[in-house]
């Protein structure tokens, strides 16, 4: 063989074995799509957290498992249609953040992934008050006394269970936006949120003048929440797994959350205020396990 056409089909060779592995990457990258809620409003924080917590864990495995792409299904999925798409398997490797439920695991197609992704710290609550009713609860004394007052919640929130549960009165409601107004007109007396969430919530809302957070309070009960998955999405839990636990090992998680949620806790006061503890009974199938992750914001610093 000519001595310049080897070079030159040696030359070819590389090119095309360059342009095909610049192929792979690109299908890689292109395939690998992990689907996610976007916030219900541009008011709407509780998310954020969550979205960025994807992020870390993808990045965290990036070196092992390869380039990622995340998309946010439409925002019109509040949690009841977000569970079928995720059922269906509608999207690319969805990915959602639900409380557990030992009900809702056994009923529904989706597997989940036992590590607590926001520490527990969504399992602490503080109430938005009504304007009428703000005084008379700052005086209640005793569990007793608060389940009078009727309590706003969302559809399909384990909250509302653990609520009711505990003889509470529950106005159930579909719209997350919905409860702000209810409780600042009245229609409701409390509205209850992470303690983490309110005083964003409270900074979010600045054209509902009468709405209020009480002060006196907060509720604490075990509400572990989990990235929820389809059980066919195998390397998507085994990397999202491994992801979260890299991210705890090294401290980068711990640090999201703390920026996340840190100035918010502060802002709360929860070590002043009294504490009512609720049970929950939906968690008796669930491993502890998850609990070795979990943070409590009562503990002494």
């Amino acid at each position: 063989m000519n001595p310049g056409n080897s070079k030159r089909l040696s030359t070819c060779w590389l090119r095309t074995a360059a342009l095909l592995l610049y192929l792979l990457a690109t299908t890689a990258q292109a395939d690998f799509i992990v689907s996610h809620r976007e916030p219900a409003g541009d008011t709407d924080k509780r998310d954020q957290y969550t979205i960025a917590l994807i992020r870390l864990a993808l990045e965290k495995t990036k070196a092992t498992y390869g380039a990622y792409e995340m998309r946010p299904i439409p925002t019109s999925y509040y949690k009841l249609r977000a569970r079928l798409a995720a059922s269906n398997n509608q999207y690319p490797n969805i990915l959602l953040e639900e409380s557990y439920d030992d009900d809702f695991v056994s009923k529904s197609k989706l597997d989940f992934i036992p590590f607590p992704i926001d520490l527990g710290i969504l399992g602490y609550r503080v109430c938005f008050v009504s304007p009428q009713r703000k005084a008379e609860i700052a005086r209640v004394t005793s569990l007793e006394d608060l389940k009078r007052y009727r309590v706003g919640q969302g559809i399909g929130w384990q909250d509302a269970k653990i609520l009711k549960h505990n003889g509470f009165n529950v106005i159930e409601v579909e719209a997350y936006e919905s409860l702000f107004k209810m409780v600042a007109a009245g229609r409701i007396d409390l509205f209850c949120t992470g303690a983490n969430q309110a005083s964003n919530e409270l900074q979010a809302h600045p054209k509902l003048a009468q709405l209020g957070l009480d002060n006196s309070f907060a509720l604490v009960y075990k509400l572990p929440r989990f990235f929820f998955l389809h059980p066919d999405n195998h390397l998507l839990k085994r990397r999202i797994t491994a992801g979260l636990k890299l991210a705890y090992s090294d401290g980068s998680m711990q640090r999201l959350w703390q920026e996340n949620f840190g100035p918010g806790l502060n802002l709360v006061h929860l070590q002043t205020r009294t504490i009512f503890s609720l049970a929950n009974p939906f968690i008796t199938r669930l491993d502890p396990g998850y609990e070795q992750y979990l943070f409590s914001p009562l503990s002494p610093p």
